[in-house]
This record gives structure tokens, C-alpha cells and sequence, in this order.
């Protein structure tokens, strides 16, 4: 009996040591977040959307509920990271408005997540090619199913995902004063690219230049085939020639315009021939000419003679435009810019990764406080486009064919 009691007291303590410790773990978290990305290698450049600051909208972070789910805003992004497969939304234009209020764009960089604050940013990894992207956090979703982030098509087709692609997502907390912290930032610095052409050339006119003239230049003697009065651009590098293509255009032109092949062809021949035959019978009675050999190398002298003993111009002037008229006629050739940032240093380590891994040189070219990455040259603009289809297609870059830079 006495043996009865003790096993008895003895199933009854362990039956409260079990109790125990289920209470213990089921008081533990369920759900915690994923560690934060650790940087364990080097430093990568992504592009996408670019992060600024931008005032929470109050009316769509606050904790709520959708087909007796529950959901709770996430408060503090630096120590949320999730991983899971990704939902691709793709309506028409402005079919829908998203939680934020605006119209949705299939192209523009955009997600939707259930608890990430809106409007934010977040780095979204391919798990499956290791591509990466910054999108911008603007609407609610998915739900019902077992996607934790849904793309637009312009975001998906950069990661090259599907819906049965894992994604990672690592947020990007941007300061008022436009530092950037959170896991998003570990190993990636975020490319500032930018686009912005130069204004193009009105070809409709038969001038090359679409800048406003500088000082009116009267001609010498009978020389009518050139009026520099229109020719000239704003900032004193217009080319003194008679053309349809962009040889007049302002200096920022052979940078950043893309113009047709044919344009620089046509327009040497038109140009000289006009200038020779005009410009010897008042270069003879001009002596300070000789002293002046600068524009001799670069064209025959009778050809620059008169540009440079017009009134009001200088033999650096004719320099420029010479060489901006001999070069994209005489080489053809091309590049293809894949984008612009405000360092030097890091517009080097682009090109060079990017000459790397396409096997094709490259340069960076230096405008004032713009750095533009450029591949090339290449002799033709067919292998140019060859290059951009190729940037495109493995690599997800954007980019555009423009004359080479002037040597």
C-alpha cells in the first residue's frame, strides 16, 4: 500500500514538471523576425528607387484587421528582415488606387507589403540569382495566400522572379538628413543615376544648335556662307560651320544627346567646302593670321583663316569647334552610358566591374560634378545596341547609345 502511495506522489510530480514546462514554451515568441543581413563580403552598388525621407502617412500605419487576420505595423524596420516568395501585381495603369492614395504604376520600382510602414524603402534579393533591387513600399497586401511581398511588374522583371521565386526583404530607413541605416544598407551603396539630357538640337532649321547665340560676328569681305550669329551657342563652343546634324551644339551635347549616325557624316562636307572657297580671299590681307598655328593642325588653314580673324573671336574658340566637328565625322564612334553619380571613385569601380564582366573597355567621362560611366568605343552603333540588348538581359541595366567624348 505504502509502495502505492509513493508511486502515485511520484506520476503526480511529474505530471506537474510537464505542465511546467509546456507553459514555459508556449510563452516563447512564435513568429521572430529573421537576424539582419550580416555584411560578410564586399561591398555591392544596386540600383532601383531611389531612397529619400519621406513623412509617414498616419491614415495606413496603424495596426488593423483583413478577413479576421490581424495585423500590427511594423514599428522599428531595423530589426525586421522576412524571407519568403514574392506575388508579381500586374493591372493596367491607373486602374487602381494603391493604400497611399496614389494611382498605380505597373513601371514604376513599387511593392506592397501587409505590416513595412508606408510610404518606405526596402532592398529585395532574388534568393534564387542573387539579384537586388530598392523598391518603394507604397500599398497594402498580399493576402490570402503565402506571399509576403507583392511586386510590380517593373520590380519582378528587374529581379527576374515568378511566383514561385523566394525573395528576401531587408528595409532601408532613410534620416531627415538623408542618411540611410537599417539591414538594406549592409554590403550596398545605392547608385544615384541619373538621365537628364541636355536639351535636344532643333534639326528642323538646318542649324546644329539650339542654344541661344552669343555675340554677333560680322563677316570680313564677301563672306557669305556662314552666319556665326546663329551658329554660335550660349556658351561661347559652338562650331563655326553650316550644318543639319549637332556639330553647333553646346558642349554638353557630345555627352548625353543621342543623335542618328548619319548626322555627324553628312556634315563635315557641307561645312568645309563653303569655308575655303570664301575664307582665302580674306585671309591674304590679314597678317596677324600667320602668327596663329593652333587651328592650322587640325584643318588646312585656309579652311579656319576667316573664323579666326572674325571680329570678336579667339583661337581657343575655333580649337573647340574644330575638334567638335572633325571628331564624331572622321571616328564614328560610339559608347553606351549606363548611368551618372557625383563620385569619381565610385563611377571607376562601376565601369571597371562592368568592363569586367561584359569583356569591353569602358571610361568615365567628367562633367563638372558628374561622373558618367561609359562602355566603349565601339566603330559602329549597331555593336553599341548589341551591348545595351546585352546590359539589358543579364544584367537588368538600363542604359543609352550617345556619341563618344571628343579626345
Amino acid at each position: 500500500m505504502g509502495k502505492q502511495k509513493r508511486w502515485a506522489g511520484v506520476c503526480i510530480a511529474a505530471a506537474l514538471l510537464a505542465a511546467c514546462s509546456s507553459n514555459d514554451e508556449s510563452q516563447q515568441p512564435v513568429n521572430q523576425a529573421p537576424q539582419p543581413a550580416v555584411c560578410n563580403g564586399p561591398v555591392v552598388e544596386i540600383s532601383g528607387a531611389e531612397p529619400r525621407y519621406e513623412p509617414l502617412n498616419p491614415s495606413v500605419n496603424q495596426d488593423y484587421q483583413n478577413n479576421g487576420k490581424s495585423y500590427k505595423i511594423v514599428q522599428n524596420p531595423a530589426n525586421f528582415s522576412q524571407a519568403g516568395f514574392a506575388a508579381i501585381y500586374d493591372a493596367e495603369p491607373g486602374s487602381n488606387l494603391t493604400a497611399s492614395g496614389e494611382a498605380f504604376d505597373p513601371n514604376a520600382l513599387t511593392a506592397a507589403h501587409p505590416t513595412l510602414p508606408i510610404p518606405s524603402y526596402a532592398r529585395i534579393t532574388n534568393l534564387a540569382n542573387g539579384r537586388m533591387i530598392v523598391v518603394r513600399i507604397n500599398d497594402r497586401g498580399p493576402y490570402g495566400n503565402d506571399r509576403v511581398i507583392s511586386l510590380s511588374r517593373a520590380a519582378a522583371d528587374r529581379l527576374n522572379t515568378s511566383n514561385n521565386t523566394k525573395v528576401r526583404i531587408d528595409p532601408i530607413i532613410v534620416a531627415q538628413d538623408g542618411t540611410m541605416s537599417g539591414p538594406g544598407t549592409a554590403c550596398t551603396t545605392i547608385a544615384k543615376q541619373t538621365y537628364a539630357l541636355p536639351a535636344r538640337p532643333d534639326l528642323s532649321g538646318g542649324m546644329g544648335s539650339a542654344s541661344s547665340p552669343a555675340q554677333p560676328v560680322a563677316p570680313q569681305g564677301d563672306v557669305r556662307a556662314i552666319s556665326n550669329s546663329t551658329l554660335q551657342s550660349a556658351d561661347t563652343t559652338g562650331a563655326p560651320v553650316q550644318s543639319s546634324g549637332f556639330l553647333g551644339a553646346p558642349t554638353p551635347l557630345a555627352a548625353g544627346v543621342i543623335e542618328t549616325p548619319d548626322a555627324p557624316a553628312t556634315a563635315a562636307p557641307v561645312t568645309q567646302q563653303p569655308v575655303a572657297a570664301t575664307a582665302a580671299p580674306a585671309a591674304a590681307p590679314t597678317p596677324p593670321v600667320a602668327p596663329q598655328p593652333g587651328p592650322i593642325v587640325e584643318q588646312p588653314a585656309p579652311a579656319v583663316s576667316a573664323p579666326v580673324t572674325a571680329p570678336g573671336s579667339t583661337q581657343g574658340h575655333v580649337q573647340r569647334s574644330t575638334t567638335a566637328a572633325s571628331v564624331p565625322a572622321s571616328s564614328g564612334r560610339y559608347v553606351v552610358q549606363v548611368g551618372a553619380v557625383s563620385d569619381g571613385a565610385r563611377a571607376s569601380q562601376w565601369q571597371q566591374k562592368l568592363s569586367q564582366q561584359f569583356g569591353v573597355p569602358g571610361a568615365v567621362s567628367h562633367n563638372g560634378a558628374v561622373y558618367r560611366v561609359q562602355l566603349g568605343p565601339f566603330s559602329s552603333r549597331t555593336e553599341a545596341t548589341a551591348l545595351q540588348q546585352r546590359l539589358m538581359s543579364e544584367a537588368q541595366q538600363q542604359s543609352f547609345v550617345t556619341n563618344a567624348p571628343a579626345m
